[in-house]
């Protein structure tokens, strides 16, 4: 042990301990921890109460405890030979306050109230408010209200009903999350249990599987099985999987097409959120070219004029680009000594006609005003208020 303590005598005046160090041998060592902030600790500084400086082995110690403050210790020693008046509770309960000892307070002011139940002040650190029937506490007012005390929290039995909704729909998820695992691994063998999923808390756990893999065959199944799940999120996950750049295979694209206009034919609500998946798309300020131009050909396929208006902004996209301008040279009376000067970085705007969104809008209008916005957008408006002009729909 000698290896792992030494002492230095600081000084005779005592000192008060702070901190107690429970020791792996069983023992105690008490006093100011004196290098409390270190990091990657060594050694434990300790000031004892004689005045002596204790450094000790950090593989020593199992665990550090701190010591009563000293204002608990002298509330401790003092309050409890306190005579019980009103004006002595009064004294501790402030004195409680400015120390930091609230439940010390609380006591005092409770006390107060058992010698004088309508004392202000004290009804007022307890939270009480005087109300025309009387006094009433914080707990009262609440429960009045219709409020309930659960976890630790005042809430109304609808936040408890939302909370326990929210809780069942988690572990539900959860579950769902092992089950869908579970069936994934197993295939092909599994396949019809996953398309005969139907439950809406499966959507989540299906697409966090389904963003992961790289087989086409099960891409399929699990965007099939999506589709059939009676869920918005669902609907627009498999819309919104034809415009996926990341998607490589066409055939999956169609499939997924195909198999939300097979669901439209009995369920015609379905075509808005199919619809707006791709509306959403080309609005969007940071959008990928290559999701507006997939967008664009889905809506030529499946007659989507509703989002005329939006593939008319993006027939032509404007972009800035910084050029670096021709250096200027300048020679001195006509001789060829001189000197050049860069010139300056300037930004022009670029226009780029886009021709996939114009063959979709061909399609879809059976009207063709090439790259023009203006006329394209002056069509629109008179087609709507035209009764005898219609917009083609296939």
């Amino acid at each position: 042990m000698f290896l792992a303590i030494f002492c230095v005598l600081l000084s005779t005046t005592p000192t008060t301990a702070t901190t107690v160090l429970l020791l792996k041998d069983g023992g105690t060592l008490e006093g100011e921890l004196l290098n409390p902030d270190e990091i990657n600790r060594k050694l434990y500084r300790v000031k004892t109460a004689e005045g002596f400086e204790i450094c000790l082995n950090s593989q020593l110690v199992e665990k550090v405890q701190g010591r009563e403050r000293e204002a608990l210790i002298e509330y401790n020693r003092d309050a409890p030979l306190t005579s019980n008046t009103i004006e002595n509770h009064l004294l501790w309960a402030k004195w409680c306050n400015e120390h930091q000892l609230p439940a010390q307070a609380k006591v005092h002011w409770q006390q107060i109230l058992e010698l004088d139940p309508d004392h202000a002040d004290a009804r007022r650190a307890l939270g009480y408010n005087k109300t025309a029937a009387g006094w009433e506490s914080q707990q009262e007012k609440l429960e009045h209200r219709g409020y309930i005390f659960e976890r630790g929290q005042w809430k109304t039995s609808y936040e408890i009903e939302v909370a326990k909704m929210l809780e069942n729909r988690k572990q539900e998820s959860d579950n769902w999350q092992r089950t869908i695992r579970e069936l994934y691994r197993r295939l092909p063998q599994t396949e019809n249990e996953l398309l005969a999923i139907r439950n809406p808390a499966a959507v989540i756990p299906i697409r966090d599987v389904l963003v992961e893999e790289n087989n086409p065959y099960v891409r399929t199944i699990l965007l099939r099985t999506l589709v059939q799940i009676p869920d918005n999120y669902a609907i627009q996950l498999v819309a919104g999987w034809p415009i996926r750049p990341d998607e490589p295979l066409e055939d999956i694209r169609k499939m997924c097409i195909e198999e939300l206009q097979r669901r439209i034919s009995t369920q015609p609500e379905i075509r808005g959120i199919m619809i707006g998946v791709y509306r959403d798309a080309l609005r969007s300020k940071t959008v990928d070219p290559i999701i507006i131009n997939l967008a664009a050909k889905v809506l030529a396929d499946i007659g989507g004029h509703e989002a005329i208006p939006e593939l008319i902004d993006v027939l032509v996209v404007q972009r800035k680009e910084t050029i670096q301008n021709q250096p200027q040279n300048y020679g001195f009376g006509g001789s060829k000594s001189g000197f050049s000067q860069a010139g300056k970085p300037i930004t022009v705007p670029i226009v780029e006609p886009n021709p996939i969104v114009r063959s979709a809008l061909i399609k879809l209008t059976g009207c063709d005003f090439e790259f023009n916005q203006a006329m394209w957008r002056d069509w629109y408006r008179r087609t709507l208020r035209s009764p005898t002009l219609n917009l083609r729909t296939s």
